[in-house]
């Protein structure tokens, strides 16, 4: 066999393929990396978006921060302004904000009320991210990148974090407010999509934690009204007639108090003409029905008289006797003994708080309008037997300022049992009351009556006032306490901490 030696020309070839597979391996590593460099790129470009995205919720999340501040100092600002306006209708003595439940539950609207001007700020600016949509923005300068807000809303949610506007939703009380924006970052043809969630809390109170509008008793260094002295009233020595001519012979009047020997619509009439104030006045009468109602009249209805004070002593003749006393206006009377009419109906109008106060009270009646602006006291006798008449025997009825006011400790039990079960008050009314009066050891307390007849705090709650300091009692019922003076010396301040405010961000 010939062995074959020479090798000549393997070399070459050997060097040739280890060229091809060096050229072959190269293009593969080229390949990779220009595959890498792509994805990095892409990869670059859609986190951009999703930054982009981010941006715009981090942005408008500091922006609603800075406006839930501005928002909160806007509504604390405005809730002492209507603080200072409860405590300026006190000082001007307005009907209506004249008691301390009054004041109180005017200080629970005005915080209804600005939880609601929160939330329809907060509402407001809601409104004007929507002005915002699809209207791209750059948050980085020179760059082709960019969001837009696709969609902002807004839910109202009570302590469940159920929407309170839809109808299968009991709780309507709004606790927080849920923002949502949906936004889309975009860099070159890349979109990315996510959800801001703002949370906003609703507080709890706008008004101070530890104080209140509270109305105090101040002394003016005089007596304080009692039971004893509301009708120990002397009769005064000079006449009206006679007061009258002093005042046209040029004299001074000093003395404001006379005994009435005329028509009491005559004498006021005599007061308007010459510059007076009917409401200075104080007249006594000892013939009711002639002096007030008018002679020759049955009943006694359609009466005004300007604010004039009227005294009836318990010897005066003609209290009625089963005629009518409707639609009396503008008349503060005090009668030291029995009121027996058989109507009452519509008493009060429009012009100022009259006050009746009486020692014992029989009238079938009280309907129509009811008792409008009006105080009707009923203080009993002097004993404490419980035996004095406050008999409403039909219809009672007490609309805005009207105040039914007794002395518990002396009206008869079966006529207070017979109150709790026929007072009605008028729709909508907010200021009509009843007001009692009790001993401080005294634990009874009364209670209005539902149509079948059971108790029912919630209604007595708004409408019924108990007291059992005599001169407050008196005060809040329009008796003139001249030894007392009721004052509000504080304004508490509104404060509250900034409210929560939580951010979440779905992809």
């Amino acid at each position: 066999m010939k062995i074959i030696t020479n090798q000549n020309g393997y070399a070459l070839l050997i060097v040739l393929l280890m060229v091809v597979l060096f050229l072959g391996l190269s293009a593969t590593f080229m390949a990779g990396s220009l595959s890498n460099a792509k994805q990095e790129n892409i990869v670059d470009t859609s986190n951009q978006a999703v930054a982009s995205a981010e941006m715009g919720v981090k942005y408008h999340s500091v922006d609603f921060q800075r406006e839930i501040g501005i928002i909160k100092s806007e509504i604390l600002e405005q809730t002492q302004l209507e603080l200072i306006g409860i405590k300026t209708c006190f000082d001007s003595k307005d009907p209506r904000c004249d008691t301390q439940e009054e004041i109180t539950a005017m200080e629970k609207q005005i915080d209804i009320d600005m939880k609601a001007a929160y939330i329809l700020k907060v509402d407001a600016k809601v409104t004007e991210l929507k002005k915002l949509k699809n209207h791209p923005q750059t948050p980085f300068t020179g760059k082709d990148v960019h969001y837009i807000i696709s969609k902002t809303s807004i839910i109202k949610q009570n302590t469940a974090g159920q929407d309170v506007e839809l109808a299968n939703t009991a709780d309507k009380v709004v606790t927080s407010l849920k923002v949502q924006l949906d936004l889309t970052g975009k860099s070159k043809e890349t979109e990315k999509y996510l959800k801001g969630i703002f949370t906003i809390e609703v507080p709890d109170t706008f008004l101070s934690p530890t104080e209140s509008l509270t109305i105090e008793t101040v002394s003016n260094g005089n007596p304080e009204l009692t039971y004893n002295n509301v009708f120990t009233k002397k009769k005064p020595g000079i006449s009206c007639a006679v007061l009258l001519a002093g005042y046209v012979s040029g004299d001074d009047i000093i003395e404001k108090e006379c005994n009435l020997d005329s028509d009491a619509g005559e004498f006021v009439k005599s007061l308007l003409e010459k510059g007076l104030v009917p409401k200075d006045f104080t007249v006594y009468t000892d013939n009711f029905k002639d002096n007030v109602c008018g002679k020759g009249k049955d009943n006694c209805n359609n009466k005004s008289l300007a604010g004039l004070t009227i005294i009836v002593p318990p010897t005066a003749t003609g209290l009625f006797n089963g005629a009518n006393l409707n639609k009396w206006s503008g008349i503060s009377l005090i009668v030291d003994g029995l009121l027996d009419p058989k109507n009452m109906n519509s008493l009060g109008s429009a012009n100022g708080i009259q006050t009746l106060i009486l020692r014992e009270l029989e009238v079938k009646n009280v309907k129509g309008n009811g008792i409008t602006n009006t105080n009707l006291v009923i203080l009993g006798k002097d004993d404490l037997n419980k035996d004095s008449k406050m008999d409403f025997s039909g219809n009672l009825t007490i609309g805005e300022n009207g105040r039914i006011c007794f002395d518990m400790e002396r009206i008869h039990p079966t006529h207070v049992e017979t109150l709790s079960e026929i007072a009605t008050f008028t729709t909508g009314n907010a200021t009509g009351q009843i007001i009692y009066y009790t001993d401080p050891e005294t634990t009874e307390r009364f209670v209005l009556k539902d149509d079948n007849n059971f108790l029912d705090p919630e209604r007595t709650i708004p409408y019924v006032v108990h007291y059992d300091k005599y001169t407050d009692f008196l005060s809040s019922c329009g008796v003139d306490v001249s030894g007392v003076s009721k004052v509000i010396k504080t304004i508490p301040t509104s404060y509250i901490e900034d409210p929560s405010f939580d951010l979440e961000v779905e992809y």
